[in-house]
């Protein structure tokens, strides 16, 4: 059995969807957005759309979000895929 480490409150209501399924669906402005600063605080507009791609109702209510370090790894790799095209 495996015991998890608790997490800060809130801390669970933060977390974005997998990227994989948003960033190819995300308008090309919002994504030039993200590019420009990845590891900027997502504006609360970029945020909620992000969940209305992913069709979810819950939107987190904190004062920003941010992507992981695997996320900002995950558009690394996507703008060198693309830059091959």
């Amino acid at each position: 059995m495996t015991i998890e480490a608790p997490q800060p409150i809130g801390a669970r209501r933060a977390m974005l969807p997998p990227i994989g399924l948003w960033w190819p669906m995300l308008e090309p402005t919002l994504q030039r957005e993200i590019l420009e600063h990845p590891s900027a605080p997502l504006r609360r507009v970029v945020v909620r759309r992000i969940y209305e791609l992913c069709e979810l109702e819950r939107f987190p209510m904190r004062d920003y979000v941010r992507l992981s370090e695997n996320e900002r790894a995950y558009l690394a790799g996507w703008t060198h895929t693309a830059a091959w095209e």
